[in-house]
């Protein structure tokens, strides 16, 4: 009996200080994981600090809420600007879905899918006879639009009443440009994605200016072909009166009266030689 006691404890006591370095171990494993924790907050701070736009645009919802604007006949403007109460929001799949109500009759929509540079996918309204057409964006394939600029929003068309307590469902996927401008890869792809429309907004302001002179020579050559037709009148009336007075002298000249007096010429002829 007195020989188990002492293996009891020793036992006991060996466990204890297993239990107590597995402690020992624990903590240390959750200082270096606060410690850890306290390092990437202050790195999100800096960043924050640094970056404040950022910050900003994480926390407003506003930059982030669909908006539809309506034309009640005096344009659009922010007073005419409609929210969805029922707004809902998927962070992880970017689903945004929201329903409006139009207050009064309208003639024209215009809806904003957010305040920032983003991609739109899936677009759809309700009423399937609504058009969805950017103002500000490019179309890519696959129905979805990239919009680069503030801002972003489209027209919507395919018909043209819209009367008051008319709702209206739309669900799309917006992703916000900037939570990828630290890629590399994807700022090298938008810097030429921009450059490419830079150069197509060229080419259309080319094609437009283009477009005005081509109309402004059309219009000098219409009025070179007026006045031409003009000059051809007037020959053919200063022709019709060569006519007439070549026809009206021949008729003098053939008259019995011309044929009589030719002797009187003659003497008239002579006589003014003579003086």
């Amino acid at each position: 009996m007195n020989n188990a006691a002492p293996e009891n404890t020793a036992a006991l006591q060996e466990k204890i200080a297993e239990l107590e370095q597995q402690l020992k171990l624990s903590d240390e494993g959750a200082s270096h994981l606060a410690e850890r924790c306290l390092s990437l907050e202050q790195k999100v701070q800096s960043y924050l600090a640094a970056h404040p736009q950022r910050e900003m645009h994480t926390d407003s919802p506003t930059l982030l809420q669909p908006l539809l604007y309506y034309d009640a006949g005096f344009g659009f403007s922010e007073k005419d600007t409609l929210t969805a109460p029922d707004c809902t929001t998927d962070e992880l799949t970017g689903a945004v879905t929201a329903t409006f109500e139009l207050p009064v009759a309208v003639q024209a929509l215009r809806f904003d899918p957010g305040e920032l540079p983003c991609c739109i996918t899936n677009l759809i309204f309700s009423d399937d006879r609504i058009i969805c057409v950017p103002t500000n964006g490019l179309n890519l394939s696959g129905g979805s639009t990239l919009f680069l600029g503030d801002d972003p929003n489209y027209r919507l068309e395919g018909t043209t009443h819209y009367p008051a307590g008319m709702k209206l469902v739309v669900s799309y996927g917006y992703f916000p440009l900037e939570t990828l401008t630290d890629e590399p890869l994807f700022c090298a792809v938008l810097q030429g994605v921009q450059q490419l429309q830079l150069r197509k907004d060229c080419e259309k302001q080319h094609i437009q200016q283009l477009e005005q002179n081509a109309a402004a020579q059309q219009q000098t050559v219409a009025a070179l072909q007026q006045e031409i037709a003009q000059l051809h009148q007037k020959n053919a009336d200063l022709q019709a009166r060569s006519t007439a007075y070549e026809t009206s002298l021949e008729s003098v000249f053939s008259s019995k009266s011309w044929k009589l007096t030719a002797p009187i010429r003659s003497l008239m002829r002579l006589f003014h030689r003579g003086n």
